[in-house]
């Protein structure tokens, strides 16, 4: 898809020179977003390139800078949304971007199907002093089953370098260790899983990993969700983030320069999607693009077998 064809997908009209002269040549990002950001940049046809500002609050820039993209995995607050809203005298624009998710693998032969938060954090996080993890204290369901003893952990070194959530969990500071072993690459650890009945790992979501189990995480509440696109992007999956693409859009869509406005539209191809992909995020499945082209009134709201 051209260029032009970019500009006809959201079409701009004439817009009053900002207060701010960087708003119309930045996209404010989060920290772990700035790599494949400007890789996207990068891959884009744009008639002069845009530069991304790192920030942890993306809302902040937005409202008090007046940055006209802003890439978040923090949904805007209501009393956040009335202070944009008061001063530009419309809400910010939601789409997706991306998500990322941590998927936890076992070994075929083991019968457990799901497993806890607190589980998770006992067999992967870190502590001042090591104790084992035995299988029939993770899940009473491996009660009966005496072949499965201590919880061997496996995770691949650096994985989760670009992604905030589980990371909190599996963090070491001053004097902690952890049990996990780290291995060099994704296919080892999928090997060693596959080959050890006593194995867990943990790695980055990716939807072709079709022939290695993976169980189910029991949230906080007691509930149990599965791994897909469903559970991901409606933030029910507690092992996900879900990454926004907010936007300082007029109701005429005029606020943003053409080459914001090229890559808003770039980042919905599959040239984009794969970009996602290959730094280890997920990527949009077409009913997420259709929603935000949708919400950019580039196409219609379809129905078929329910609202989308």
């Amino acid at each position: 898809m051209n260029k032009s064809t970019f500009t006809y997908m959201l079409p701009l009209a004439l817009f009053a020179a900002s207060a701010y002269a960087d708003s119309h040549k930045t996209i404010a990002v989060e920290n772990e977003l700035n790599t494949v950001v400007n890789e996207l940049l990068s891959t884009a046809t744009l008639n002069n390139q845009l530069l991304t500002e790192q920030s942890n609050d993306i809302q902040k820039v937005m409202i008090e800078d007046g940055v006209k993209i802003g890439i978040s995995s923090r949904r805007w607050l209501d009393s956040e949304v009335a202070v944009f809203k008061d001063k530009y005298g419309y809400k910010p624009t939601e789409l997706y971007f991306t998500s990322d998710a941590v998927a936890i693998l076992v070994n075929e032969d083991n019968p457990i199907k799901s497993i806890s938060i607190n589980a998770l954090a006992d067999i992967f996080g870190c502590k001042s002093s090591l104790e084992p993890v035995q299988w029939q204290s993770v899940n009473p369901i491996l009660a009966n089953h005496s072949e499965l003893t201590q919880v061997q952990a496996y995770s691949v070194n650096g994985d989760l370098s670009a992604h905030r959530n589980f990371t909190k969990m599996i963090t070491c500071y001053d004097g902690q260790k952890t049990a996990t072993k780290s291995l060099s690459n994704r296919d080892d650890l999928i090997d060693t899983i596959e080959s050890k009945e006593n194995a867990i790992g943990y790695t980055v979501y990716q939807s072709q990993d079709k022939d290695i189990k993976r169980i189910d995480i029991i949230d906080k509440n007691g509930e149990s969700f599965g791994l897909d696109h469903e559970t991901i992007l409606s933030g029910r999956y507690p092992l996900a983030n879900v990454y926004y693409m907010y936007l300082n859009l007029e109701p005429t869509n005029s606020s943003l320069s053409s080459q914001q406005t090229d890559f808003v539209n770039y980042v919905m191809t599959p040239e984009a999607q794969q970009t996602l992909i290959k730094n280890g995020f997920i990527g949009l499945p077409s009913a997420a693009i259709e929603r935000n082209k949708v919400v950019l009134k580039q196409q219609q709201p379809e129905i078929q077998g329910g609202y989308k």
